[in-house]
């Protein structure tokens, strides 16, 4: 997708202020993004700029993930809350976008992965704002392959094999930038460890229409009474669960041409079977229709920008309201 300054800007804006460093006219930009589980996916090649992300400015929207970034052509320099640091390709970041985030980059390639704070565990004021390793280093090469084969599976994957590379990314993340042995938990608490594992295991059985507090509660040896605790923040198990199957829907709906028959297959294959109910529930999480959000995805061909503005405001406000 190329865009204009302009066009750049309105893509940006739910991320960063953008401050062109060369004349508008030459300040063309190209940029890929999806959606695929927890993550926002992004490749983007871009002329000299600055970037400002900053949550005491941009209000009303969600500030509460990482950004894991790699460079393969040019760089510059990055500051994140009092740490100042190189960014160059020979090195692999994770910032917290909690904080103050300021860039000023070169003409640039660079490939990054917004990650949630709740995917990986990560507590602000706690874990490092800041973080990076060597990419021919041991732990940035197993880091680097990991983010290609992670690309890759966005586009080639499907379900619980996407869900699996997914997870072992994350995984790697908290192990070699975070500085977590593998196979802790992000919180040394039982209760969070329990709800952790709770998650993941819904995340990989979203497809089984037995999926429910019955089934956790036999699965983790648990009272229905501690599933219910788990998640009595997010409205209970029941919504929990509609709304991860519901995300599900929008990232393959938003990805696919409008074909007859294609929302009912969708929607039936995470478990909704009844259209009227479903579009309504839908248009109550999405603001938009199951159609409309193939339409955007269609028309994207033509007005790009339309869609991925959409898809990383989409993305922002599910990791809001979880």
């Amino acid at each position: 997708m190329n865009y204009e300054f302009e066009e750049w800007y309105e893509v940006a804006r739910p991320f960063y202020q953008v401050l062109p460093q060369e004349p508008e006219v030459d300040a063309g930009v190209q940029l890929k993004a999806k959606a695929t589980e927890e993550l926002l996916l992004t490749q983007l090649k871009a002329p000299a700029q600055v970037l400002v992300h900053d949550p005491a400015i941009q209000k009303g929207i969600c500030h509460e993930y990482l950004l894991f970034e790699r460079f393969l052509i040019g760089g510059g320099w990055g500051e994140v809350g009092d740490v100042v640091f190189n960014v160059i390709p020979e090195r692999l970041h994770l910032i917290d976008m909690s904080q103050r985030y300021v860039s000023r980059k070169q003409r640039s390639e660079s490939r990054g992965v917004l990650i949630p704070h709740a995917a990986v565990g990560f507590i602000p004021g706690k874990d490092p704002v800041f973080s990076s390793v060597d990419v021919s280093s041991p732990a940035g090469r197993i880091l680097a392959v990991a983010h290609e084969v992670l690309l890759s599976a966005s586009d080639e994957a499907q379900g619980n094999s996407r869900l699996a590379i997914t997870r072992a990314f994350l995984d790697l993340i908290c192990c070699l930038m975070l500085g977590r042995h593998a196979g802790d938990a992000p919180s040394v608490a039982a209760e969070q460890t329990l709800e952790l594992r709770t998650r993941e295991y819904i995340m990989s059985h979203l497809d089984s229409h037995e999926l429910g507090v019955q089934t956790l509660s036999r699965a983790f040896g648990v009272s229905r009474a501690t599933v219910y605790r788990q998640f009595a923040d997010e409205g209970g198990i029941g919504r929990y669960i509609r709304n991860r199957r519901l995300d599900r829907c929008f990232f393959e709906l938003a990805g696919r041409k409008p074909t007859r028959g294609c929302i009912k297959a969708v929607s039936g294959r995470w478990n909704f079977h009844d259209p009227s109910h479903f579009n309504r529930l839908f248009r109550a999480r999405f603001g938009m229709s199951p159609s409309d959000c193939m339409a955007t995805s269609a028309a994207s061909r033509a007005l790009p920008t339309v869609n991925v503005t959409r898809l990383s405001r989409t993305w922002l406000d599910q990791i809001k309201r979880g």
